[in-house]
Parts: C-alpha cells; structure tokens; sequence
C-alpha cells in the first residue's frame, strides 16, 4: 500500500480539543471547517466532509482520526486524505501525520455528474452522501461498518506507530 504523507508538530495540540469533536470509542461525521486548526486549510477549504474517529480508552492512549473527503474536480473525484494524533492520556505524541494517495480500496469515489453540476453553482458540497461514509452521523465504533474508513485508520496506525514509541 504505498502513499505519500507529511509529518505535523503535534506537540502543542490539546486532547480536550480533539476530544470534543469526537469522545473515545465513536465517530462522528463533520463539517471541514470544525478541524483543528492544525490540519491545513487549504485541504479542508477543498473538503465536502470530515469522518472523524477516536480509538482508545478515555484514560490512556488514543488515537484521533480526521479522514478528510477532499473534492478533486479536476479528476471529477472525492478522495480520502486521513490525519491522525495520538495521545498518551493528555499528552500529545511529537507528530500526526496526514496521508495522500492512498491506495485502499474505496479511498476514491467517482460522484455522478449531477453533483459536479451542483458543485459548479453553489461551491463545496457539504456531506453529499458518500457510500463511503456511515449511515448516521455519529455512533459508536463498533456501528461503523465502512471498509474503507477502516483501511484508512489502518494506513495511519502503521505510520503512527514511529510516533507511538
């Protein structure tokens, strides 16, 4: 599975602020203008939605996973661009990494022409319905049942995994 990524100073982020927009053991599907300001804003100006997701126990490790839908007009495509933090209870690790040109299945979507259509009048879509999203909006882990969500956490665990140590 190759892909490129870029490293973050994570050092200075606060786990309350990444935990309020998603508490341990759910995901919850949000608006690309909530992200930390960590994450740049040049990707989530480009975002129709943000599956975040937090892995861990309220106490000790976590791992946070903002997996941005970035629209790519020019290849008329959505494609998945996954960051992730880890904390050691309150503690940031030194780096998050952000991935780009995954290649798990699923991590590209082809929408139908009536949302470029759509895209071209009004701007960035908010959320369009991607199968590659959850049903609902938020929910425990165990109810997100979207392979390519969990490949996606998978590529980052095993970069994260040099900040883990």
């Amino acid at each position: 599975m190759g892909f490129d990524y870029t490293w973050f100073d994570t050092s200075q982020e606060s786990r309350g602020t990444w935990e309020a927009l998603c508490p341990p053991g759910e995901y919850r599907i949000i608006h690309p203008n909530s992200v930390p300001p960590l994450i740049p804003r040049a990707l989530t100006a480009k975002a129709d939605s943000v599956l975040m997701v937090a892995s861990g126990s309220p106490e000790g490790q976590i791992v946070f996973m903002a997996n941005i839908h970035r629209v790519d007009s020019g290849d008329q495509a959505i494609d998945q661009e996954p960051f992730g933090i880890v904390f050691h209870a309150n503690t940031p690790a030194p780096s998050g990494v952000l991935l780009h040109h995954g290649r798990w299945e699923g991590r590209t979507t082809q929408p139908p022409e009536e949302f470029w259509r759509t895209l071209q009048s009004s701007g960035i879509g908010n959320c369009y319905p991607l199968r590659e999203l959850p049903g609902r909006k938020a929910g425990p882990i165990t109810d997100l049942n979207v392979p390519s969500q969990h490949e996606a956490f998978a590529a980052l665990v095993s970069r994260l995994k040099e900040s883990l140590q």
